[in-house]
């Protein structure tokens, strides 16, 4: 069946009514729930840095096509999100990460732009409701988010041909560089996040050019 793409002010099935008492997302995820430099800054408002949550093993780094990248760790135990609390409600949802928010949807990335699409039988909750992908999502300003993803994929999609060419010791250092520049280097909580990251991709951006 052809995937049907949805745009950021379409509705869609997702609304799960606060899930209901189901958990079932947040555990068995592994590695994969991948964290951006949005979610680091939401982390540091909420007084939980990420040189913290690294240090006391809620998040932890993994390699993803050769780009040292954060994500949240599950439990050796339970294998359940280390956010997640004994009664199975998510312990830091108002600032939950990206992927989080996304569940039950996908992205898309194609020829320049981004779209979503709904994953059929990912969610257990099956009486869902339709709601706006943007409200669902509950980031505001929606499309400056929406742009800054798409941002995101791309500049990342350059910094993994970039550590595919270097050597070995070039590769390591330039992957310690980004981790510093965009998680664990302090975001002012009080001012545009978006405008913060568009000067640190640019700063990267132009050390390449030198």
């Amino acid at each position: 069946m052809e995937t049907k793409f949805i745009h950021l002010n379409d509705l869609v099935r997702a609304d799960c009514h606060d899930c209901q008492g189901c958990s079932a997302c947040c555990r068995e995820m592994g590695d994969s729930i991948l964290l951006d430099p949005y979610d680091a800054y939401q982390f540091q408002r909420k007084e939980k840095p990420l040189p913290v949550l690294l240090e006391n093993g809620s998040i932890a780094l993994t390699v993803w096509e050769g780009m040292i990248l954060p994500h949240l760790q599950m439990k050796e135990t339970t294998h359940a999100c280390s956010f997640l609390s004994t009664d199975g409600r998510c312990s830091i949802h108002d600032h939950r990460p990206g992927i989080c928010r996304l569940f039950p949807l996908g992205r898309n990335f194609s020829d320049g732009k981004m779209n979503y699409f709904l994953l059929e039988n990912a969610c257990q909750n099956k009486s869902r409701s339709k709601i706006k992908v943007s409200k669902w999502l509950g980031i505001e300003p929606a499309g400056a988010y929406h742009n800054f993803v798409l941002e995101w994929h791309d500049f990342r999609r350059e910094m993994v041909n970039i550590l595919a060419e270097g050597e070995e010791a070039q590769t390591k250092q330039l992957n310690l560089y980004l981790l510093q520049t965009f998680f664990l280097a302090p975001y002012d909580t009080t001012g545009d996040f978006f405008a913060q990251f568009a000067q640190r991709t640019a700063r990267i951006r132009a050390a390449f050019r030198e």
